[in-house]
């Protein structure tokens, strides 16, 4: 097995593979011995798939609860019980379709802070359970609504029955639901036909590797990007004396204009070696990968 890998790898993750079968592809091709994603993708969706190898892989929650945007196409007069054209339909609409000025008036109320209910069919756990386990048995998931954060929601397209948004959410968002929520506004229903995740925290799909060109690399390092490259937070550099100290869990003074709280990227020679958190105006070690 290969441990000493340390290191980011954006996927461009295919249509009709889940996220697991992706990451396990991977590891029995380059023999890798711990290997995670950021932030599953349907198997009916495409896009920005963020890998971490190794150590890296201590760093997926700080990646999960980046914002992430999705170029949805949703299909107007029809749900389905997965909330995604994979599904059964369960209702139809027989009706007109709405204005272009009534699907821009609709988005509009969906931007900000919203709470939304995951769909029945999702990784959710209920009572040890995942929600498309009971799903599948026949069994309705009682899901929580949760509070999201749709940060904007733009109408690329209309076509009717068809319409393509760009939506830029929090952490944690369902676009199945947004879609389906957005066809309950329109009193049409909708579910979500085609799924693209563009971009993760400031990684964008143009910096994704396809699966097809990994499996057929030798080497799987060169397409690994620094293990922090995606995390927006500040950078402060420590001397190697004070990384020793770090390592050994101990706070160190801190010098710069810091938040209590505030999480910290560690650099210590030129190299990423921890993230760490302002704690009574010092720095305390979270994540040290000396």
């Amino acid at each position: 097995m290969v441990s000493s890998l340390f290191g980011l790898l954006p996927l461009y993750k295919p249509k009709g593979l889940t996220s697991t079968e992706v990451l396990n592809r991977i590891k029995r091709k380059f023999n890798i011995k711990k290997i995670g994603h950021t932030g599953t993708l349907d198997p009916f969706a495409e896009g920005l798939l963020i890998a971490l190898v190794g150590k890296a892989t201590r760093l997926a929650e700080y990646y999960q609860h980046l914002p992430k945007t999705y170029k949805a196409v949703g299909l107007l007069g029809v749900e389905t019980d997965t909330y995604d054209i994979t599904g059964k339909v369960v209702r139809e609409h027989k009706g007109s379709f709405p204005s272009l000025e009534r699907i821009l008036e609709v988005l509009e109320t969906f931007k900000g802070e919203i709470e939304q209910t995951p769909p029945p069919f999702s990784a959710k756990k209920i009572k040890g359970k995942r929600a498309y386990q009971l799903a599948r048995r026949g069994i309705k998931p009682q899901l929580k609504p949760v509070k999201v954060k749709i940060y904007d929601i733009k109408l690329l397209e209309y076509s009717p029955p068809l319409f393509t948004l760009e939506v830029k959410v929090s952490g944690g968002t369902y676009i199945r639901s947004l879609i389906h929520d957005i066809g309950k506004a329109l009193e049409t229903g909708a579910t979500t036909k085609e799924l693209l995740r563009t971009k993760i925290g400031n990684l964008n799909l143009s910096d994704a590797v396809a699966l097809e060109t990994l499996e057929n690399s030798e080497s799987i390092e060169k397409f690994f990007l620094p293990p922090d490259v995606g995390l927006n937070l500040p950078k402060v550099e420590i001397s190697p004396k004070e990384a020793l100290l770090l390592k050994q869990g101990q706070l160190l003074p801190l010098k710069g204009n810091f938040k209590e709280g505030e999480l910290l990227r560690v650099y210590s020679g030129g190299k990423f070696a921890a993230v760490g958190r302002v704690f009574k105006g010092k720095l305390k070690p979270e994540k040290v990968f000396l």
